[in-house]
């Protein structure tokens, strides 16, 4: 009878403790995906976490990212082509996808793939005139929620494999002069969740203002706070900096760096200018791990091709896009200092660059178009892919 009286006690108990879950707060040690960040590295639960990623956009011909993101129902067609591309990036080796443009469904088709984290791309629009204006930065902070709940609708039930949000890509250099220039009274921010001191400019203030929303949304209703970065680049490395985010992410390309900065050493490795490149970016903010966000070349065939070691804007063969990703990453893993991992520029052409009726067809002289890893093939009812020497030479790496 004692022993009855414990074992409906203890199936009591077993009933119980779901709700018991359920209501409390969840400890964010205690989170399945548990990222954090030191001076070098990305933490996976505690284990060092080496990122090996892929930009992506599902801007298949007639279908714009910035339509499609908000949209619940995809056609089937659109769908499985998504959930391709995905387990193709896992069956590459990589193990985060960063996301830009990013309809419910890729997180639907991550979750269920599984062995997949991603990151973020909160995309603000980077030419406005002035970043501090105040309809804009509402407008901006409403976006930055609806990624949010976005998320957390697929991932009502888990946590997502979420690594973290990029909070902004390449604001012009003429809108952070142009801010700055409107706003010489800013050179701080004191939010909730994000404080600075007072050094800063207007533009790096409203960054570190959508940051402190994109935490704040995040934590007061998810009980989770990811990591955050801005992603710079190489044009606006003297204007403006957000090392007051958890890491710092640059978007770091072979052929910009003898073009914008022709007199940046050679690395310390392998002596080439990419290297030297990412190496000055680790000095400028050695206590902060760096991402390499992008980085990758494009084989549109109407220019000149240069060739290696920095190849070019464009005009490469697919073999010096093979070489040139592969070399690009052998100077990361043998950088002076250590860099905290990369994302290739990007899974698949870029059709749609210029809208709606361009994304129908490849132009011949739009580099943008041509960056991807992975070639889109007209077909009679829809698109298939055809990969690239590239996405083999980055699955034997």
């Amino acid at each position: 009878m004692a022993s009855l009286v414990r074992n409906t006690c203890f199936l009591f108990l077993l009933l119980l403790l779901p709700q018991c879950r359920k209501d409390r707060t969840p400890d964010l040690e205690e989170k399945q995906f548990n990222f954090r960040v030191d001076h070098n590295y990305f933490y996976k639960n505690n284990q060092r976490f080496d990122l090996k990623g892929v930009v992506y956009v599902p801007g298949y011909p007639g279908y714009l990212p910035w339509v499609i993101e908000p949209s619940t129902s995809l056609p089937d067609k659109l769908q499985t082509s998504i959930k391709n591309d995905l387990l193709n990036i896992k069956e590459m080796g990589a193990n985060t996808v960063r996301f830009w443009g990013a309809p419910q469904y890729c997180y639907e088709a991550l979750k269920e793939i599984g062995g997949l984290h991603f990151i973020q791309t909160i995309w603000l629009d980077g030419a406005v005139q002035d970043f501090q204006d105040l309809n804009f930065k509402e407008q901006s902070k409403k976006y930055i929620k609806e990624v949010i709940d976005r998320i957390y609708t697929v991932y009502h039930d888990q946590e997502p494999p979420l690594v973290a949000f990029i909070i902004g890509n390449e604001l012009s250099k003429e809108s952070i002069l142009s801010t700055n220039s409107a706003h010489p009274d800013i050179t701080s921010y004191q939010g909730n969740y994000i404080q600075t001191d007072s050094s800063i400019n207007a533009s790096e203030a409203f960054l570190a203002e959508m940051a402190d929303y994109c935490r704040g949304y995040e934590l007061e209703n998810y009980q989770r706070s990811s990591l955050l970065a801005y992603a710079n680049d190489i044009r606006t490395f003297d204007e403006i900096e957000a090392d007051f985010l958890d890491f710092i992410a640059h978007n770091a390309y072979s052929y910009a760096v003898p073009y914008y900065r022709p007199n940046t050493a050679t690395g310390s490795s392998s002596g080439r200018l990419f290297q030297g490149w990412i190496e000055e970016l680790k000095a400028k903010s050695p206590d902060k791990a760096l991402l390499i966000s992008e980085t990758g070349l494009s084989v549109s065939p109407n220019q000149t091709r240069i060739g290696p070691p920095n190849f070019g804007y464009g005009g490469n063969t697919e073999q010096d896009q093979a070489n040139g990703i592969m070399a690009n990453i052998s100077d990361i893993h043998s950088a002076e200092e250590p860099i905290a991992g990369y994302c290739i520029h990007e899974y698949l052409d870029a059709w749609w660059k210029f809208g709606y009726d361009d994304s129908f067809s490849q132009d011949s002289n739009d580099i943008e178009e041509w960056f991807g890893i992975v070639k889109l093939k007209d077909s009679a009812n829809w698109y298939s892919t055809e990969f690239r020497p590239v996405y083999y030479s980055l699955k034997n790496n």
